[in-house]
């Protein structure tokens, strides 16, 4: 059975269907064969999300019960270096990342065994891309599966009909394959990478035992990625293509494009409306660095379901943590060492690399060359910027050292400072024209009643705070409970079937919890509404986890939970506050703790302040309906929701 996955029309599916034709040249019948004898899924553009390498053009899994052979028509070895000719070879299974290149003879040059091809007046190593993907792509098993699979590697070069010869002898002599492969020479290129092992008597092609290739086979990973209702809105919303994200396209990478707003008002969106107008039309290649790793995830599922690259030669939109790219570009720069981030260290970090900047340690021609030298990761033509209010200043003077302070654009969420004093983006466009600043009002996320309560609770809670409703998405309301949401069963279902009614899917709810409702085993995290939700056999996207929250949810049938502090940027259709008054008393006694010894006079005030914009954050994340689960009746939260009730009654009801 041969399974093929991927957006049809496109250049990788093309691919795709050529690797499903090769194996069945070579063993006539395999496509209809019991999928319990064969099963090879063949998936085309497949994405991934918190890794160096976001895009895979084919990933083939293939395992085999029938025997299945291949005999290499040249001389290959094995891992001992013998020489195997006119020999079968038994494949029992595989799993490829293909890399495809479109690229003429002419844009194409192998050195030491390696290809690389042109991207205007550079050459980039394909070879080295590959092998990126491949180690991508054994990273997310390892690190989702806990599987450890062998991954072979391959470019396919369908730029030219065969590969070219040196001294009689095929270059390069593995890893790679011309448009007119079979299926042998493709399995011969993967596996003669680093030779051909022997298994007893035979010499065998193998990624893993059947049953690991099965649980690879299963996973969610190569299975087809369908749009919810709610995912359909969000890319119709990328590829409008309004016409101010049509002007602010052609600012991209040459000057600062700069949005301000409260949460809701659709910063990120704005963004990547125009992230996505400069890749049509421009070719630009746009990166997006958010500090929020659920928020990426999300991101990189629209970007995965609307086929959008993010390593293509012709541009694209890529997603990445802040973390993650600086602390690349300190490994880059000689300041750290590879390994795992200090955050204790990361501040003074950033400070030590502008000092190499300043002293001339690293050198602009240094900068160019790493961006060169690595352009998967480095090398892009605009930076855009989530939650730039946010930043620690050494690290946003680095990133603007980097790429120009016209490179980087922002979105300024107002009051959503958590982290302490605003950033001062200003010194590194000084002068500019501030053609790209805009000052967003309009709240486009949530319906009419929404923003109205949305604005009745922040004047209830003493914040200079508002947005302006959406007079085109009447409607919204807003349900509170006393104590646990997660023992509420007759609720969750409702509130579950209420949104399905709508046309939409378990994907399209977003439920946020306090740290209490966490808990740990094993060594990863897992959310007690999770396995409530588990109990009733609901599939949960568990984003309280570390290495879960890096992963964007496969499945539509998935329910989506994260810690209220993973919420910015994030929207469902409706959305659950579980112990919102709890998170409330957190944020409240950090800010009390914080403030001792600054010489603020009113503690108690700064400090229910501070609490109160953090809130205002998951407040602004329904677009139809808002639940929120109190733990204490009496607490400071819910008398505020209860005045609030009592001025829109309409609106919110306690249960």
């Amino acid at each position: 059975m041969i399974e093929i996955l991927g957006i049809e029309g496109t250049a990788e599916f093309e691919a795709a269907l050529s690797v499903k034709d090769a194996l069945c040249r070579t063993w006539p019948g395999i496509d209809t064969t019991p999928i319990d004898d064969d099963h090879v899924k063949i998936v085309s553009g497949l994405k991934l999300s918190g890794h160096k390498v976001s895009d895979i053009d084919v990933v083939v899994v293939g395992r085999f019960r029938t025997p299945r052979y291949i005999v290499p028509a040249t001389t290959v070895h094995d891992t001992d270096g013998n020489r195997i000719v006119g020999a079968k070879i038994r494949v029992r299974s595989f799993i490829v990342a293909i890399e495809v290149k479109d690229h003429p003879a002419t844009g194409m040059k192998i050195e030491a065994g390696g290809v690389s091809v042109r991207y205007g007046k550079d050459w980039k190593s394909a070879t080295d891309q590959n092998e990126a993907q491949r180690y991508a792509l054994l990273e997310y098993l390892r690190e989702v599966t806990t599987l450890n699979p062998w991954i072979f590697r391959c470019l396919m070069l369908r730029g030219i009909d065969q590969l070219p010869k040196a001294r009689g002898r095929v270059q390069p002599a593995s890893g790679a394959i011309a448009a007119g492969f079979d299926a042998t020479s493709l399995i011969v290129a993967m596996a003669t990478v680093n030779g051909i092992p022997k298994l007893g008597k035979e010499h065998t092609i193998k990624s893993a035992d059947d049953g690991v290739m099965d649980l690879v086979l299963d996973d969610g990973l190569f299975r087809p990625l369908v749009p919810s209702d709610l995912d359909r809105k969000r890319m119709d919303r990328i590829a409008a293509r309004p016409a101010e994200a049509r002007e602010l396209a052609k600012l991209l990478g040459e000057h600062r494009v700069h949005l301000r707003g409260h949460g809701g008002t659709g910063k990120t969106v704005l963004l990547l409306q125009s992230a996505y107008e400069a890749f049509l039309t421009e070719g630009k290649r746009s990166l997006v660095l958010t500090y929020n790793t659920a928020l990426a995830a999300d991101i990189q599922r629209t970007l995965a379901l609307m086929n959008i690259p993010g390593e293509g030669e012709g541009g694209g939109i890529r997603i990445r943590t802040v973390m993650s790219f600086m602390y690349a570009w300190l490994h880059r720069l000689g300041v750290v060492e590879d390994g795992n981030i200090e955050l204790d260290d990361y501040q003074d970090d950033c400070r030590q690399a502008l000092n190499f900047l300043d002293e001339g340690v690293v050198t602009p021609a240094d900068i160019e060359a790493a961006k060169a030298s690595d352009f998967l990761q480095f090398d892009y033509d605009a930076i855009l910027v989530d939650e730039a209010q946010d930043w620690p200043q050494p690290e946003a003077d680095l990133l603007c050292r980097l790429y120009g302070g016209n490179a980087v654009s922002l979105a300024d969420g107002m009051e959503q400072l958590v982290r302490g004093s605003p950033t001062n983006w200003k010194s590194s466009v000084a002068d500019q024209p501030k053609v790209g600043f805009r000052h967003l009002e309009a709240g486009l996320r949530m319906k009419s009643n929404l923003c109205h309560f949305a604005n009745a609770l922040a004047a209830e809670a003493g914040l200079p705070w508002k947005v302006s409703a959406n007079p085109e998405a009447a409607g919204g309301r807003v349900l509170v409970i006393e104590g646990f949401y997660e023992s509420r069963t007759n609720l969750q279902r409702s509130v579950l079937s209420s949104a399905i009614r709508a046309g939409n899917m378990p994907i399209d709810l977003l439920h946020c919890v306090p740290p209490s409702g966490v808990g740990h085993k094993e060594g990863r995290k897992y959310s007690k509404l999770g396995q409530a939700f588990q109990s009733n056999d609901w599939e949960v996207w568990d984003g309280v986890d570390d290495v879960a929250r890096r992963h964007f949810p496969r499945s539509a049938e998935m329910l989506r939970i994260v810690q209220f502090e993973s919420c910015r940027g994030l929207e469902g259709w409706t959305t659950v506050l579980d112990g919102l008054d709890e998170f409330w008393q957190l944020k409240r006694n950090a800010a009390s703790s914080g403030a001792r010894g600054t010489g603020i006079v009113d503690v108690e005030q700064h400090a229910e302040a501070a609490a109160w914009r953090w809130c205002m954050i998951p407040i602004t994340r329904p677009i139809d309906t808002l639940v929120i689960a109190l733990r204490d009746p009496e607490s400071r939260v819910a008398r505020a929701l209860r005045e609030v009730a009592r001025k829109m009654p309409d609106t919110v009801e306690f249960q």
